[in-house]
């Protein structure tokens, strides 16, 4: 089986979803040698996923979206409180995206092998990947390691600290009655946290106060629509049976009547807690990385959109450093997170933590102000965009003046309540207060952009 061990690769990703790939691709692609590790490499990716189409265009990955909705609706309240979002939302086809990545790591020479990554020898100048076992047995050596197993973190060390909250979902792809669906073909349900189908029940009641859900639906037609109960973020999560009773219960107080379920979904996020120790030995890249959103679970668009240049810093940190990887990979991990990208992610962790924190009444009152903010704020806060402090503190000045007083309230009190250490990370992530940061306050004559909202 060492004979195997003759080739040095450049890079070994340990993971094989959306993240191993992109970056396995963009390797390759840079004329790196990739060995790229996933025992399901040839199964399909289990998650639904759904994108705003405007990212994914940009991506080049239209092409892989098996539906698109011209426009996305939340529902606060009552029917009074609907939100409609008139940006195009679509659903990956996942077959489709996987194929599409897997031929682009074809394309570029990355070998790629559907056994798991079994352990790590470190050298100073590379290291020996053992994959599979028994007959299947062998042992790869490379210059880099990247690990991109998403939360199931192969081996990527991360810091001591706060247990992340989940975001936790139950769903099902079904066939129903037709004209039993409550809503237009042409508008996807992104969230409605009305809860008329707890409220008879007082203890159902008082749980959907406390630990809130939301329904997210996408109609492919008007007989076959995925429906998915989703609690945002909690700590502990809330467990997928009553996540499973909430929906069923939704969907019968619509009038909707499932035919037959062809799969059941089983999401499971953690969002936010602490980061990987930067920086270690092996790279890590998407949830590996700590690069979900810790306040929405969003990574899809982020992760491709980062693949690109994270895969140009690999490449300049081999070159720079050809004989230690420890160094190597410092220079990847500086790239990845900057302290200006650790700002950012303070901010969008306080909004997670603050979110986790807050019952039904108040997540209304946030997401009411959150999505009537110009598009650049909410759609920058969702996609990571706000990379400037002053950004972040428009948008959460924004948040504050459309919000209710209820609101305000729980806001301040965690801000109040996260100490001096937590005032001063959050006062460093909306000033200006390192070299790089742009010292200029947007205003509507300065950055008109920034301040447009979407066409009602």
């Amino acid at each position: 089986a060492n004979a195997a061990a003759v080739d040095l690769y450049d890079v070994a990703v340990v993971g094989g979803g959306p993240a191993g790939l992109a970056l396995s691709a963009e390797l390759g692609e840079r004329g790196l040698k990739v060995v790229t590790c996933d025992p399901t490499l040839h199964n399909a990716w289990i998650p639904n996923y759904g994108v705003w189409v405007d990212e994914i265009e940009s991506l080049g990955l239209r092409d892989c979206l098996m539906t698109e909705w011209p426009k996305a609706t939340v529902f606060m309240g009552g029917d009074e409180s609907k939100i409609t979002l008139k940006r195009a939302y679509g659903r990956m086809d996942r077959v489709k995206f996987k194929e599409h990545m897997l031929n682009r790591c074809k394309k570029a020479g990355v070998r790629l092998e559907a056994l798991p990554a079994k352990g790590v020898l470190h050298d100073t100048a590379e290291s020996t990947l053992s994959l599979g076992e028994g007959d299947a047995a062998e042992s790869v050596r490379c210059k880099l390691l990247v690990d991109c197993s998403g939360h199931g973190k192969a081996f990527v060390k991360f810091d001591e600290g706060k247990e992340p909250g989940v975001q936790a979902a139950y769903g099902i792809e079904a066939d129903i009655t037709p004209g039993t669906y409550p809503f237009p073909g042409d508008e996807m349900l992104l969230m409605d946290y009305r809860d008329e189908h707890m409220v008879s029940n007082p203890s159902d009641a008082d749980a959907s106060e406390a630990v809130p859900t939301f329904i997210y639906c996408m109609a492919s037609n008007s007989t076959r629509v995925f429906f998915e109960e989703t609690s945002l973020i909690a700590n502990p999560p809330v467990p997928f049976d009553e996540l499973k009773r909430r929906l069923y219960k939704r969907l019968e107080h619509w009038g909707t009547e499932v035919l037959e379920v062809h799969e059941e979904e089983f999401c499971y996020i953690p969002m936010g807690g602490a980061m990987p120790t930067i920086p270690q030995r092996v790279v890590g890249f998407g949830g590996a990385a700590g690069l979900v959103h810790p306040a929405t679970g969003y990574m899809i668009s982020r992760t491709m959109n980062l693949a690109a240049g994270t895969a140009a810093s690999i490449e300049s940190a081999l070159i720079k450093h050809p004989s230690d990887s420890e160094a190597a990979a410092s220079a990847v991990w500086n790239t990845l997170w900057t302290p200006k990208t650790l700002r950012q992610r303070d901010f969008a962790n306080f909004g997670g933590e603050y979110l986790e924190e807050i019952g039904l009444s108040e997540l209304r009152d946030f997401f009411g102000a959150f999505f009537v903010l110009p598009f650049q704020q909410w759609g920058g806060f969702l996609s990571h965009r706000l990379v400037e402090p002053y950004d972040r503190l428009i948008f959460g000045l924004g948040v504050w003046a459309n919000t209710s007083w209820r609101c305000r309230f729980s806001l301040g009190l965690k801000g109040f309540l996260s100490g001096p250490a937590g005032w001063l990370l959050l006062g460093r992530s909306v000033l200006p207060v390192e070299d790089g940061d742009d010292k200029q306050f947007p205003t509507p004559e300065n950055r008109p952009e920034f301040f447009v909202k979407l066409p009602p």
